[in-house]
């Protein structure tokens, strides 16, 4: 099997990340990722070393830290892999210097020693390293001193290459195949279950890894998901129920995309319908202001004041996610799009991607939500999920 990124892809990535650190101050880092099932965390590596960690579990009497591997990077050396598992995927990987290990965390901080390193090192994933396994760096590199910098490689790879657009491209196609099924399914009559597998068979079938299918209806619509444990459950909207569909997934190569629609089973009400066209044109008229150069400060302020002039009520989802969306790449990443989550310095550049959503409420009618993803180009912006805006009879 040959990887979808060529070598000199990688080779860009680390010398970006070097330079990062060297911009920093920083000579070494360690940066951690944990796959085993799951996207949330794996995005440092992948960008990386093209590695993911296929083993879950919680720890043995043989393994410490399954489902963890780690970069070490140093200014003047080639990158360093370590890996939970005893061989490495040597047509995939894109690093050569792979050192296999049952406890990860304790090779790395071997190998530092070995390696003379001292004093500071920057250490990318605190927000999900787990004390007991700090403890082992700290025990095996006594004379390192430890710095978070979780957004070391996050910083990097905010901003994607030609390649990774065309990665995205392919990806959109199947989050728009995928969600225009899951919402085919919501408004036709099948359960919520039998519309989340019509949808999940589209992005498997087209190279994506799916982490949920959300969807929801009836007196339960204000919330992301009829069953939180599945995001779907064996209901069936009935006729006239407003329905909400979404796809949290890794479409293509590990790059990760939210979609999601606001639709009606059967003909809208007039309330329904202005409901659902209003979060539609919030999205519409934020992703047209988000622009090079554009602060996302700026962004969400005109978010709120859209959302205030069309009034309503506050849902349990809008109070869960306050923001007008989000960059993304190899999962979710910063910056939000919010007056309480974004920086004054957080702005919109080429080529960046980015979610754009609403989130809009109506006592006695429902809710209702729209997110697009879309690339920030310097010519025009390039809306990758496609999906018609509104889905009713």
């Amino acid at each position: 099997m040959s990887p979808y990124f060529p070598i000199d892809e990688y080779e860009t990535r680390w010398e970006r990340v070097l330079s990062e650190m060297r911009r920093r101050g920083l000579e070494t880092a360690v940066v951690f990722g944990r796959g085993g099932g799951t996207m949330d965390s794996c995005g440092d590596v992948l960008y990386l070393s093209n590695h993911y960690a296929i083993s879950g579990g919680m720890d043995s009497a043989i393994w410490s830290a399954r489902s963890f591997a780690a970069v070490i990077l140093r200014q003047g050396h080639a990158p360093q892999l370590h890996i939970d598992e005893p061989e490495v995927r040597s047509d995939l990987v894109s690093v050569s210097d792979v050192r296999s290990s049952t406890h990860p965390f304790r090779s790395v901080a071997k190998s530092l020693v070995e390696a003379g390193v001292s004093g500071p090192v920057a250490l990318v994933g605190t927000h999900f390293i787990p004390v007991k396994y700090h403890g082992q760096l700290l025990e095996e590199a006594p004379a390192i001193e430890w710095v978070p910098t979780d957004d070391l490689v996050r910083s990097v790879r905010r901003y994607k290459s030609a390649r990774e657009l065309d990665a995205y491209r392919i990806g959109g196609e199947g989050a728009t195949v995928g969600l225009n099924r899951l919402m085919e399914g919501l408004i036709s009559g099948l359960s919520e279950e039998e519309a989340a597998g019509e949808a999940a068979r589209e992005v498997v079938r087209r190279g994506g890894r799916l982490q949920m299918i959300g969807c929801n209806h009836g007196a339960t619509l204000g919330f992301d998901q009829r069953f939180p444990l599945t995001g779907y459950s064996a209901d069936t909207p009935q006729p006239g129920d407003m329905v909400t569909g979404t796809i949290h997934a890794a479409f293509f190569q590990g790059y990760y995309m939210d979609p999601g629609r606001t639709g009606v089973r059967g003909r809208p009400t007039p309330d329904q319908r202005r409901l659902i066209e209003a979060a539609a044109d919030i999205v519409q008229r934020l992703s047209d202001m988000t622009r090079p150069g554009t602060r996302f400060l700026d962004v969400a302020a005109e978010g709120d004041r859209l959302t205030a002039t069309f009034g309503g009520s506050v849902s349990a989802i809008m109070k869960n996610f306050p923001f007008f969306g989000h960059s993304i790449g190899l999962g979710f990443e910063l910056p939000r799009i919010s007056t309480s989550m974004s920086n004054a310095d957080d702005m919109a550049h080429a080529g960046m991607v980015v979610g754009i959503e609403a989130f809009l409420s109506l006592e006695g009618v429902g809710a209702a939500f729209y997110e697009d993803i879309l690339i920030i180009g310097r010519d025009g912006n390039e809306l990758l999920t496609r999906s018609p805006p509104h889905w009713w009879a």
